[in-house]
């Protein structure tokens, strides 16, 4: 029976005052009523969408907006929430065609237009992604941002005059603090680039010191000093439970089939191009970084449980943790990467669920490192590296939790040397791709810039192109302004 329109009008008038009131489960309950009676009418399912991308159910949400684009390409608000839906499950080509499609529908929403510059990059289409950037930076209210994240991408795209402003609204009061950091790390990185190094370190100081003020008086939580406490507690706590006596005793409970592989390191380590060269091989899929762990761990414990629920908990916790990768886009064929760089704290966990798990630790030079971090604008987290003397102690407290597993897991970790892996990298790949990983050689993992994949961390760019020495040693020409890095890596 078709539903009078006014009587679906009054459903989706009262699902829609429950929604603006805070009321989802309500606003829920009618939009379904209304979906059910008038399933053709796409109103009810994008609003239930909606309520889906707030409630993080993103595979439900892009269920429901791929339908309603289905029947309406040109839904400009639907295109750019399935592109955040398919953005967040990982999918990010996906992401790049829906927010594609909204920016022609509404080529004035700069928030989609952004979003699609960032997917672009992402994967691997960075001239297109300069240009949406350079459409952005014509606007003031969006100059800051686009160019700081153009430059961020590719310092050496910006034009003399792209840097002069960039220049400029670092100096400007009127900007917010967050904009300025972005402009100044981004002039930095330009300025370098251009061979300016002093000048570019200067900024780099300027826009560390501002970060890390910025964060000093925020919340609480997010201060440099606690998040270091946290990360200390952390690192204790672990080496407190995983005793040897403790993973000998929970020795054989996990999955002995699966066998993923699990990159770990600082950031800036090159743990990247490790993952890029590995997800050039056919039997490889690169999941980069991920909550997909504690997807699977939940509430079952913080780290190990001292008295794990029964024989079959690690193997459950592992079948849980590929389930959870299989909804963020793993095939569930062949190996899959994880380079979730702060599972060097949970490689006891990781173990016990998959005995048969790869480690793969990221080594680089401690200075190198460092500089790198400095030189770095986190997009998330990353409280403890803005200061010369913080990153240090945080190399310390990773340095540790890593000689921990080396004392408790012999053997159980292979190192991969920065350094090595830039001075013979074709002896380096093929050690990795079949010694470390026992994979059949792949001659594909030589040409691993080619591999076209998503890659969501700063050294996008990076990794399509083939190896380059230029950034080893790079520390030394900052030495004399590294003190502070130096002599906190020592103590």
């Amino acid at each position: 029976m078709r539903v009078p329109p006014p009587a679906l009008n009054a459903l989706l008038d009262e699902a829609a005052a429950h929604y603006a009131a805070g009321r989802l489960d309500a606003a829920e309950a009618v939009y379904r009523r209304a979906e059910t009676t008038a399933p053709a009418d796409g109103r009810a399912t994008y609003s239930l969408a909606v309520i889906d991308l707030r409630r993080q159910r993103f595979a439900d949400a892009r269920r429901r907006l791929r339908a309603v684009v289905q029947r309406q390409p040109r839904h400009a608000s639907a295109q750019h929430n399935l592109g955040v839906a398919e953005q967040a499950l990982g999918a990010w080509g996906a992401a790049a065609k829906a927010y594609g499609q909204a920016v022609l529908s509404n080529p004035r929403a700069g928030a989609t237009r952004l979003n699609l510059a960032i997917a672009l990059a992402v994967v691997g289409r960075t001239e297109d992604a300069i240009e949406h950037y350079r459409i952005l930076a014509a606007d003031p209210a969006s100059r800051a941002n686009a160019l700081t994240r153009m430059a961020v991408l590719r310092p050496g795209a910006l034009t003399d005059e792209e840097l002069s402003q960039l220049r400029r609204l670092a100096d400007d009061p009127g900007l917010t603090d967050q904009a300025r950091v972005g402009a100044l790390f981004a002039a930095s990185a330009a300025l370098e680039g251009r061979g300016h190094e002093a000048e570019g370190f200067d900024l780099l100081v300027a826009g560390n010191d501002l970060k890390h003020g910025m964060l000093s008086r925020g919340p609480g939580e997010n201060r440099p000093s606690a998040v270091a406490r946290e990360h200390q507690q952390s690192v204790d706590r672990v080496r407190t439970l995983f005793t040897a006596d403790f993973l000998a005793a929970h020795a054989g409970e996990g999955d002995d089939a699966a066998r993923p592989i699990f990159i770990v390191g600082m950031p800036r380590s090159g743990s990247t191009l490790i993952e890029q060269i590995l997800a050039s091989h056919p039997r490889v899929q690169g999941m980069g970084e991920s909550d997909a762990l504690w997807a699977a761990v939940g509430d079952a414990f913080p780290y190990p449980p001292e008295a794990p629920k029964g024989p079959g908990h690690f193997r459950r916790l592992g079948r849980r943790y590929l389930e959870a990768q299989r909804a963020r886009g793993w095939s569930g064929r062949g190996r899959l990467t994880d380079k979730t760089l702060d599972n060097h704290l949970h490689i006891g966990l990781i173990h016990l669920m998959f005995p048969g798990a790869v480690f793969l630790h990221a080594a680089r030079d401690p200075m190198d490192t460092g500089l790198a971090c400095y030189r770095q604008l986190f997009a998330t987290s990353g409280e403890t590296l803005y200061s010369l003397a913080e990153i240090g102690a945080e190399w310390r407290r990773y340095q540790a939790m890593m000689d921990h597993w080396r004392s408790v897991l012999p053997g159980r970790v292979t190192e991969i040397g920065y350094e090595r892996l830039v001075a013979s990298p074709d002896k380096e790949i093929r050690s990795l791709v079949t010694e470390a990983c026992g994979l059949p050689w792949s001659a594909d993992c030589l040409r691993f810039h080619e591999t076209r994949r998503s890659v969501g961390t700063a050294s996008a760019e990076a990794v399509r192109r083939p190896i380059f020495e230029s950034s080893v040693g790079r520390w030394r020409r900052y030495e004399t302004r590294l003190g502070e890095l130096a002599a906190a890596l020592t103590l």
